[in-house]
């Protein structure tokens, strides 16, 4: 089969011809691919900024965002069958007993640093014509979405922002306190740095969380994300025109900050408006040869 992968040692990026994976384990799933995104992350994979091929081999199979349909189950599969749609999942717990994030299934939080993601770091990724993994790392997508459902993953990031935001803030309710039958984020205001797809996903994740939504970005507006950011419910403001420094007067009190530029030195400016009782979420990955770097699902948090 056809797989893209990257050979870091000699800085090449190929269509490659591979072995079509064959199921081995009773709870074994195979996939035919049918899209696959392309995020910086895959930008920065194959200008060899980082990127780690599999023990044993020089090359890694790219591609983390994906959507694939089951053409063959394991004998002991009943997560999924064959015909549906599914999104994989890109980290893989690490080996060590004593890492409880990773032995309770929660490795986005694996505090050893020896977990595997496919298509990134020593697993290889989605960009091929056949991928075979355990049906424990399948999330089926209905039919009705195919035409979004590669968006899946990436939305899982502020997904996942978001249930550490409400086990973080609502510790003090004295200060969270919601109107009667109102979603827990009601009158909370969110500001999102950057408009491009993991900012425009967590902008539409936080509106269906009913936070008060701004996207902060350069571009001036009217533009299409803006006026797409207005047809949801949120508001756009760019940078052109507002500093960092203004934001807590044209927002109010910023109870949560999703990061989604990948630029440390904006982060780190507008972590100093962040206002009382905020979390601010950094999803960014700054390239490697930038002056800091943060991990996906890193949160500050601030009070007085």
């Amino acid at each position: 089969m056809k797989a893209i992968a990257v050979t870091p040692r000699i800085k090449e990026v190929n269509i490659i011809n591979q072995a079509e994976p064959n199921i081995v384990s009773p709870t074994d799933v195979k996939l035919r691919m049918l899209e696959a995104g392309v995020c910086g992350t895959d930008k920065e994979i194959c200008a060899f900024e980082y990127g780690t091929p599999p023990s044993g081999s020089e090359q890694l199979v790219i591609g983390h965002e994906s959507l694939g349909e089951v053409v063959e189950v394991g004998p002991s599969v009943t997560r999924v069958k064959v015909g549906d749609l599914v999104v994989p999942m890109v980290r893989r717990p690490c080996p060590h007993d004593y890492c409880e994030a990773c032995r309770s299934d929660r490795q986005d939080f694996c505090f050893t640093g020896d977990f595997q993601e496919r298509g990134i770091k020593e697993r290889h990724g989605f960009m091929a014509q056949y991928v075979v993994d355990d049906q424990k790392y399948m999330n089926v997508v209905p039919k009705e979405m195919r035409d979004v459902a590669v968006l899946v993953e990436p939305l899982t990031i502020a997904e996942k922002g978001l249930t550490q935001v409400w086990q973080v803030q609502q510790r003090l309710p004295w200060s969270c306190s919601v109107a009667p039958g109102k979603a827990a984020a009601y009158r909370h205001r969110a500001v999102v740095l950057g408009a491009g797809p993991v900012g425009l996903l967590g902008a539409m994740a936080l509106v269906n969380n009913d936070f008060d939504t701004y996207v902060y970005s350069r571009e001036s507006a009217p533009n299409p994300k803006s006026q797409l950011l207005e047809s949801i419910g949120a508001h756009y403001i760019s940078s052109e025109k507002i500093t960092p420094e203004m934001l807590p007067q044209q927002v109010g009190n910023i109870d949560l900050v999703y990061e989604a530029t990948g630029a440390s030195n904006v982060s780190f400016e507008m972590m100093k408006y962040l206002g009382t009782n905020g979390i601010f979420i950094f999803t960014g990955v700054p390239g490697r040869k930038g002056p800091s770097k943060s991990r996906r699902i890193s949160l500050c948090v601030t009070w007085y």
